[in-house]
């Protein structure tokens, strides 16, 4: 990403990320066209740029930095030294493809330095909450945070496992309710989409750590480190009763199930079709597997008999999506697609279980907006169900002051000549 082409072109510098919503381990990498060699050149940087007097300017988190280049063996020639703070970078968005690394600067061929000035923008802030079936909001009390919006509730409803952003890391943590702490468990890296296991000894969590995306999970007591139990990527989504069986929800839109022995796991698709499913929810009997599907055009809720093979049902009527069933085993709760104001509702089916499903009529609990209420994500659901089916938590966006706006562009002229004063320049030809 962030390809930027060398004078002669010969060569082309671009960005290599190892993350998906972090920063600290990216590296400005040289291509030779004629060679295909891949010259690594810098670490933690991004968005290099050739600059004439014979230097690479490239951004750390928001500071520019410069470092002599050797142009003709494309060689870094010296230790990079800091020169501009607060240079606008895109490191943080609420959507993941925005976050490139590009920054807001140029430097001109007469050697003078443009860019935008403004301060690393943090994570936008969420607060812990319920929701109940009239869509009553309350605050858990829970400290104001950067969560992801992916919750896990623990079997006995005492802890709820989040995701924590920060510019570095997305670090798995535990909050406990009764007592209101926040608690950090090991793993660095990026967690995400945390599922406890029935018997509330692990959370399992999709991590992308060292550029590698597996299958972990992570003793609750915090006693040991994360385990790996496959490289095969998924995202947990949905325990079996047992806790032998985890469906995974890939992010292209198939569904796997991971079988779970000696701390390994053996994962095989279960639903693979040339449409996209989602979202799927074991339920808490073992026998019925709930997810969403776009084979008719659009999203909507089925379910399952697992393992099958059998006919599904079709459970949303208007189009669906989320799905989770109530622990109680009697209902089953899934979100409609957005109207054309951008509200949905949270449905509610009744469900009488027996060797066959018996499906009620879908009902509007409650509507909300997103934001300020994050239920909706894919391709694992975000909210947890209480277990009693009463309530459900989730996360709620925080006011947040508005960002300026941007009215004017900072200037320095001889930009390079202090460069070269300050950096000891490389070869240029």
């Amino acid at each position: 990403m962030l390809p930027h082409v060398l004078p002669g072109g010969r060569a082309l510098l671009y960005t290599v990320r190892h993350r998906y919503r972090t920063w600290g381990d990216e590296e400005v990498v040289a291509h030779v066209f004629a060679t295909g060699e891949r010259k690594l050149l810098l670490r933690d940087a991004a968005d290099a740029r050739y600059v004439a007097s014979g230097h690479l300017a490239f951004l750390r988190r928001g500071t520019l930095f410069g470092v002599g280049f050797d142009l003709p063996r494309l060689n870094i020639d010296g230790t990079p030294v800091a020169t501009t703070n607060a240079v606008t970078q895109a490191l943080t968005s609420g959507l993941s493809g925005d976050m490139t690394g590009a920054g807001q600067f140029s430097v001109a061929s007469t050697g003078s330095l443009a860019y935008i000035h403004g301060p690393v923008i943090p994570h936008r802030d969420f607060e812990l909450v319920t929701v109940d079936r009239s869509g009553r909001v309350t605050p858990l009390g829970a400290p104001t945070r950067s969560y992801m919006p992916n919750l896990g509730l623990s079997p006995d409803g005492r802890y709820l496992a989040v995701s924590i952003e920060s510019l570095e890391e997305t670090g798995l943590w535990l909050y406990d309710r009764e007592r209101g702490t926040l608690s950090r468990l090991p793993p660095g890296g990026e967690a995400w989409s945390q599922r406890w296991t029935p018997d509330g000894q692990h959370v399992a969590f999709g991590w992308l750590n060292q550029g590698v995306y597996q299958l972990a999970w992570q003793r609750a007591d915090g006693t040991a480190g994360p385990e790996v139990l496959s490289r095969d990527p998924g995202r947990p989504s949905s325990w079996s009763p047992n806790g032998k069986l985890l469906a995974l929800a890939k992010t292209e839109g198939d569904i796997s199930i991971a079988s779970l022995e000696n701390g390994k796991a053996a994962v095989e698709p279960r639903v693979r079709t040339p449409e996209i499913e989602l979202w799927p929810d074991f339920s808490p009997d073992g026998r019925w597997l709930a997810y969403g599907s776009n084979a008719s055009g659009r999203y909507e809720v089925h379910v399952q008999p697992y393992p099958g093979p059998a006919p599904r049902q079709q459970v949303s009527q208007e189009g669906g999506e989320s799905p989770a069933w109530s622990p109680t085993g009697r209902g089953l709760f899934f979100l409609s697609l957005p109207d054309s104001e951008g509200m949905r509702q949270m449905m509610a089916v009744d469900v009488r279980p027996g060797r066959t499903l018996s499906l009620g009529k879908p009902q509007r609990l409650f509507a909300f907006s997103e934001p300020p209420l994050r239920l909706r994500c894919e391709p694992s659901r975000c909210y947890a169900v209480a277990a009693d089916g009463q309530q459900f938590y989730a996360v709620r966006q925080a006011p947040t002051a508005p960002i300026p706006s941007v009215t004017h562009i900072h200037l320095v002229q001889n930009w390079t000549e202090e460069l070269k004063a300050r950096v000891p320049a490389g070869r240029t030809r």
